[in-house]
Parts: structure tokens; sequence; C-alpha cells
């Protein structure tokens, strides 16, 4: 019977083992890889946010020509304008908040918190609407191309832009187009809308909600921590009762388990970088492309953060299996010491 005993706490000692590495790694990537937290520390690793006007350019550019209705001036705009303009309006601080704010949009929507992303507009919009709009919009047709007869006409007529597109009018020009920029101004601050929808909320619940799935794989992620206790009760139940035998069938599972995590940790991010580049491309296919290119861009910055903490509470516990083992041996010796005596 204790002979049998022995072989079901091996059991249990090698499944426990085998689930706690796998517990380690998919815990901490369930709890790293969905936080907004992560993504804003990658991205000030990897100097993402200076960046962010070309990228919100190339987002506002898009949207922009996709929309039928929107204004004249804005369709004008290419994806450099919009760069240009986003660094002239929006003070860096600003941008870096606009920025946190979309990435928490994201991963609330992702975490279930709200039922859809959007980037809001509206510092862009308060600028635009300032002094600043019609100093930025005056650089943005200097940097353009002279006029030709035919914009020039326009011009006369009171439009700021149209099919012909924006251009750079004479410098005598540019005294008498204030009052023509601050109107087109104000009909481009109305009709920009106040912020970029992602992912809509008419998703939520149906058969196309991305998430369905993803909550899924985090369920099981979450409940990868049951299996190495319910194997370790087991092991607690089938070893030898003895303190000094618990010490030493705990110890070993612990502290290969502990060694073999960190280890792994330390040689396995390039798999866990193409694990998360399937995820993005997969689960989070609702980014522009632009988005989703930018958060690959951070999978490396993100494994690192994913495994730093599977590196220290491996170390941990192959630190606690080689105590419980020490501790075992001492007190064997101490036994035999003791039966000497």
């Amino acid at each position: 019977m204790q002979t049998f005993g022995k072989i079901l706490a091996g059991i249990c000692a090698v499944l426990f083992i085998i689930t706690g590495v796998m517990a380690l790694f998919l815990f901490n990537i369930e709890q790293t890889a969905f936080s907004a937290r992560t993504y804003k520390q990658a991205f000030e690793k990897q100097q993402i946010y200076q960046r962010m006007p070309s990228i919100l350019g190339s987002v506002l550019s898009s949207r922009v020509a996709e929309n039928p209705n929107a204004d004249p001036f804005l369709k004008a705009m290419t994806q450099a304008d919009w760069e240009k303009t986003i660094v002239l309006l929006v003070p860096p601080e600003e941008l870096r908040a606009l920025t946190d704010n979309s990435l928490d949009s994201v991963f609330d929507y992702l975490n279930g918190k709200t039922d859809s992303v959007a980037i809001s507009l509206l510092p862009l919009k308060s600028h635009l609407a300032g002094a600043g709009g019609v100093e930025a919009v005056m650089q943005l047709l200097q940097a353009q191309p002279p006029c030709t007869a035919e914009q020039l006409f326009q011009l006369g007529l009171g439009l700021l832009s149209g099919n012909v597109g924006l251009c750079n009018p004479p410098e005598q020009m540019m005294g008498l187009m204030t009052p023509l920029i601050e109107s087109q101004l104000r009909v481009m601050v109305i009709s920009l809308p106040d912020d970029i929808t992602l992912m809509p909320s008419a998703l939520t619940n149906t058969p196309n909600d991305p998430r369905i799935q993803l909550n899924r794989a985090r369920t099981l992620m979450k409940l990868s921590l049951v299996l190495p206790f319910v194997f370790l009760f087991g092991l607690v139940v089938f070893a030898p009762r003895r303190l000094v035998d618990w010490l030493k069938w705990l110890g070993v599972p612990f502290m290969i388990t502990g060694a073999v995590s960190t280890f792994i940790a330390l040689l396995s991010s390039p798999t866990l970088n193409l694990l998360l580049m399937g995820v993005l491309q997969n689960r989070v296919a609702f980014l522009p492309p632009v988005f989703l290119s930018t958060f690959q861009e951070t999978v490396g910055a993100v494994s690192q953060q994913i495994l730093a903490p599977v590196v220290v509470e491996g170390a941990l516990l192959a630190v606690a299996g080689i105590v419980m083992l020490i501790v075992s041996l001492y007190l064997s010796y101490r036994g035999k010491t003791d039966i000497i005596a």
C-alpha cells in the first residue's frame, strides 16, 4: 500500500511540474498582455509616443477619404498634412494623453468594460477652433506648391479648397486669407466627428464579436492555476506523512518547476513574440492597419514584461524547493545523530 501511495505521489509530482510550468506562463500572459499599462510602458520604451502624429495622421487621412460627406478642405489634406497639423496644434503632453486614452479604450473593450472602441478628436477640434488653428492652416498652405491660376480663381470666389486641392497663395494674399480660413475652420470643426469609432457597439454579443473566443482562451489561462494545486494536494495526500518526507517530496517538484520555468522564460522570447503577433492579427483585427503594425512593434517589449515575472516567480519557486531539500537533509542528519547518541 505504501509503495502504491509513492507511485501516485510520483505521478502527482510529475503532473505538478508540467502544469506548474504551463500555469506560470499562461497566467502571466493573461495578466500582462491584456493590460493597457503594459502597452503604455512598451510605447515609452519603443519611443512610439513621439511617432503618434504620423500614426494618427494616417488614421485621419484614411477615415476622411472614406467619408463622402467630409469637408473638401479635409479631403484635400494628405497624411503628411495631417501629421504636420497635429504637430502644430496638439502639444506633446496632450498627444500622449490622447494616446493613453486610446489604449485605455482598446483594452477596456477587450476586458469587457465598454462595448466600443473610439479615439477622441476633441483635443484636435479644440485647438482647430482656437487661434492656433489659423496659424496651423497658414503654415500648411505655405508648405504646398504655388497656386495655379485656377486655384487663385477659386480662392477669389472665397473657397479654400475643392477638387483642385490645397496650394500656397502669393504672399500679398496671405493677409486677406485670415477671414476665409476662420470661416473654413468653423465648418471643419463642425464636420469633424468628436471621435473615430474603431469597433461599434452594434457587434457586441453577436457572432462577429472578436471578444467571444478571446474570452474563452483567457478563462482557460486563468483556470490553469487550478491544476497545479490539485496535483499538489494529491502529492501531499499520497506522499509519506513524516515532515522530512513531505519536505523532500515537495522540494524536488518545486525546485524543478521553478528552474524549468526560469530557463524557458529566459529563452522563449521569440516564441512568445510569435504567439502575441498571432493574437494581435486575429483577435484585434478591428484596429486600423497602422495601429496593428504599431502594436506589433511593441511585441518584443511586451514579451519582456510578461517573461520578467515568470523568471522571478520561477526563481522564487526553485529557491523554496532548495530550502525544503536543505531542511529535509538537516532534519534527516539530526535524526540520525540523535539515534547514534
